[in-house]
């Protein structure tokens, strides 16, 4: 019972004595001592400590020792009933019913139950809890409950008193004792509930819910051990993390290792490996976009991929004329990790950039379709799509607020998210090198889209890498304090190949425009001219000045060649649409010649800075000779045309031939294009003098028509469809698209014969700028025969890609 103390801060607090006798509400503050009834009366306010009292469908009213007593009675009565004990079982019980006897005999004359109830009641706050193990007993008994409350109620005081040691001899007594034949010891997790005894008769109750008898231990399984336990813990531990870990996002699988990596396999001593990344760094790295040299030095790409280490020193030892050996080992160490990388499936942003620095110097196959290039680039595209690398890098508080979000979420990847994918789980994005390792990612990308782009339209292909929003935006990305050194030439190509579909969807409009009967063929001619001049002027007005050189700010030669290629590639989209009018496709005669003469012209005067041309630039300027040499079949025959640009053919053929053995482990792609180009220069040349000799034979010439193919005429049967390209500077429109009658023609022809001839010797193409070729392109006297207005669309069909395969061998 309490006292008139305040009540304790926390604790439920019973109505005072005062008011119980009155039964009326007990109104106090927690900061006084009486509450209102109490100061009426100014009388004493004791209040006890609060009891829960019995929770509703519990019949047993017991509490303290009235309780434990009734609770052993119960447990001998189920032993009893049960009929199954053994002989152990059956001592004890007859031992705790001798107890019981004992107790009840000697205590009724000295203490009453109520006494003993009132005694125990305050301090029995737990009992309530421990009464529920018994109410399905209880409820089962009801009538059984209410004979025998007087008479457990009169051992009580008994037991308390004066049997203190029989009750914890029977509590001994309950314990069994360990059987030698059974071997039985309890487990460490088979306790008996303790917790909530209040003395040894409540535990004695409880305990004989679990003891089990002598027969049923010789019987029972062993139980697990803790080890057992800790192995099954570890198993379910296990299978969750592995079932995270399948439903979680994609990251690196590094190709690294002591088995495979160069250094430690001794292909290469690191002395060998510092140098071999420095030459590429200085020597390669205009050729191949895509890498910082001061992020990947040898010893930051050891740790993160074989492959590309193994990549960038087998580039550089190519181009070193003492390291033929060293080129052999890492070569074929490449292509075995490029195989264990589609095995194991091993990604990265060191792999793709792997697969891409690899393309370039590719060694040909046995045919020049099989090479490796086509999938490579597959490849590089997969993996880099699989590390999301293709989403927009933000910030994780734009990504989550959404404000000055412009594109949907689906396109967006947390810049920590990325970290986390590329394996720099402890970078932070905002850092310094989280910065920078964010920016090689997106280098990385912009890269594999340029060299994939350069590559269909070389080869015909369709293109693969999408457009994404980081290529959509990237016209400032080389802007950058942290910026590489070849930023910005990657990200002009990438510019153009990117407007170019902008290009070419404009041209188509204004071709599919066209079919009106009101439409004027000459005015859609000139409006195509226009569109093709404006794209290019301003594309040079703003990267000229970024990344050319000298005081001139000349692109670079290789830069020169990729842009006279897609002008090239333009023009032959153009032609190549089916809805374009015929002054549409003769508007390609002088343009299209001019550009594919440029591409030449820059690949001979830049010689010296091509010594590690790219096997696809090697393509490029194949594919400018043969086009050029189909047209140069047109010319009349007093013109110094056909025979300048033949000899201007043969320069580029040797050009590729030295490039191709610029060492003597070199082995390029580059010297057998250029035994190509000389093989077909030789039969048009051939079939060029047979024509000019049955001219002479025939008396009276009839209007020409259209000569049959060349042997080096394109098959129409592999033509696929390319971007469209503008034309040369300077163009007279009355040339290209009004021809002369053929009348006027033959007119022309007998007065020119008359007078001296213009081009007494070939033209020296490869000594001249790119206006000098127009305007050469653009005099009297080297104007292309009347037939050429009628060129069969079969040749035209071809104009965008080469099959090189069927081009007439």
């Amino acid at each position: 019972m309490g006292s008139a103390s305040s009540p304790k801060t926390g604790l439920k607090q019973a109505a005072c004595l005062v008011c119980r006798r009155g039964k009326i509400k007990c109104e106090y503050l927690p900061d006084q001592g009486r509450c209102r009834r109490c100061l009426q009366l100014d009388s004493e306010c004791v209040r006890p400590d609060y009891h829960a009292g019995r929770q509703r469908g519990i019949k047993n009213k017991r509490v303290g020792i009235d309780k434990a007593i009734y609770q052993v009675h119960q447990a001998a009565r189920r032993a009893g009933k049960g009929g199954h004990g053994s002989k152990a079982d059956a001592a004890v019980l007859a031992r705790l019913r001798d107890i019981l006897h004992e107790a009840e005999a000697d205590g009724r004359s000295e203490i009453s139950p109520s006494n003993e109830s009132q005694r125990t009641a305050a301090g029995d706050e737990d009992d309530s809890m421990s009464d529920g193990e018994d109410e399905d007993d209880e409820e089962a008994h009801a009538d059984e409950e209410d004979e025998d409350d007087d008479a457990v109620s009169g051992t009580a005081a008994g037991a308390s008193s004066r049997h203190g040691a029989s009750m914890s001899a029977s509590a001994s007594a309950q314990e069994p004792e360990p059987d030698p034949a059974a071997g039985y010891r309890r487990p460490p997790g088979e306790s008996l509930a303790v917790d909530g005894a209040e003395n040894p008769l409540q535990l004695l109750a409880r305990a004989s819910y679990f003891t089990p008898s002598a027969e049923e231990r010789g019987k029972r399984v062993p139980p697990k051990t803790r080890q057992d336990a800790a192995a099954a813990s570890d198993n379910s531990a296990s299978e969750h993390a592995k079932l995270n870990d399948f439903f979680s996002i994609t990251r690196s699988d590094l190709d690294v290792g002591d088995d495979i990596d160069p250094i430690s396999l001794g292909l290469v001593e690191e002395d060998e490996a510092e140098m071999l990344f420095t030459f590429f760094h200085e020597k390669l790295a205009h050729t191949r976009w895509g890498l910082d040299p001061d992020l990947y030095t040898v010893s930051f790409t050891r740790t993160r991929s074989a492959f590309l280490t193994t990549t960038l020193m087998a580039c550089a030892a190519l181009f070193v004329p003492t390291a033929g050996s060293l080129s052999k080992r890492l070569s074929n160490h490449v292509k075995t990790l490029a195989q264990r990388v589609i095995t194991r499936r091993h990604r990265s942003v060191e792999i793709v950039l792997a697969f891409v620095v690899n393309i370039p110097w590719i060694f040909p196959g046995q045919r020049s379709t099989d090479d490796e290039t086509c999938w490579y680039i597959s490849m590089a595209a997969t993996i880099a799509i699989d590390l999301l690398m293709h989403k927009t890098l933000v910030a994780r508080g734009v990504l989550d607020s959404g404000a000055g979000l412009t594109m949907a979420r689906g396109e967006c990847l947390d810049t920590g998210t990325a970290l986390e994918i590329d394996g720099y789980e402890g970078v932070e994005p905002w850092s310094e090198r989280g910065m920078i390792l964010l920016r090689s990612r997106e280098r990385c990308w912009i890269s594999l889209y340029v060299v994939e782009r350069g590559m269909g339209l070389a080869r015909g292909r369709p293109f693969m890498v999408p457009v994404t929003r980081l290529i959509k935006d990237c016209d400032d990305w080389h802007k950058s304090t942290i910026a590489a050194s070849q930023d910005g030439h990657a990200v002009s190509m990438a510019v153009m190949r990117r407007d170019l579909d902008v290009l070419f969807n404009n041209v188509r409009s204004l071709c599919d425009g066209s079919q009106h009967a009101s439409s004027d063929g000459s005015l859609i001619a000139r409006s195509i001219q226009d569109a093709i001049e404006r794209f290019f002027a301003q594309w040079h007005s703003k990267w000229d000045l970024s990344i050319g050189v000298g005081p001139d700010r000349r692109l670079p030669p290789y830069v020169e060649i990729l842009v006279s290629h897609t002008r090239l590639s333009t023009y032959g989209g153009v032609i190549n649409h089916p809805t374009a009018p015929i002054e549409v496709r003769r508007f390609f005669r002088t343009a299209g010649l001019s550009s594919a003469l440029n591409v030449m012209r820059a690949a001979i005067q830049g010689e010296s800075l091509l010594q590690s041309m790219p096997n696809n630039t090697t393509i490029m300027i194949c594919f400018a000779a043969c086009f050029a040499l189909t047209l140069s079949a047109y010319t009349t025959d007093r013109s110094a045309l056909a025979p300048s640009i033949r000899e201007l053919i043969v320069e580029a053929a040797g050009v590729l031939e030295r490039l191709g053995t610029i060492t003597p482990h070199r082995h390029g792609l580059s010297v057998l294009y250029g035994k190509y180009l000389r093989q077909i220069v030789r039969k048009a040349a051939g079939s060029t003098k047979k024509g000019a000799a049955a001219a002479v034979v025939a008396s009276v010439p009839p209007p020409l028509p259209l000569p049959p193919p060349p042997v080096y005429a394109l098959n129409p049967a592999a033509a696929t469809t390319s971007a469209p390209l503008p034309s040369p500077v300077g163009m007279p429109a009355p040339d290209l698209m009004h021809p002369l009658p053929q009348h006027q023609h033959h007119a022309h022809q007998m007065a020119a014969g008359q007078q001296p001839m213009l081009w007494p010797e070939t033209l020296q193409f490869s000594a001249m700028s790119g206006d000098q070729i127009t305007h050469v392109l653009n005099q009297p006297g080297n104007a292309f025969e009347p037939s050429f207005g009628g060129l069969s669309w079969q040749d035209m069909n071809n104009f965008d890609w080469l099959p090189f395969p069927e081009f007439g061998m």
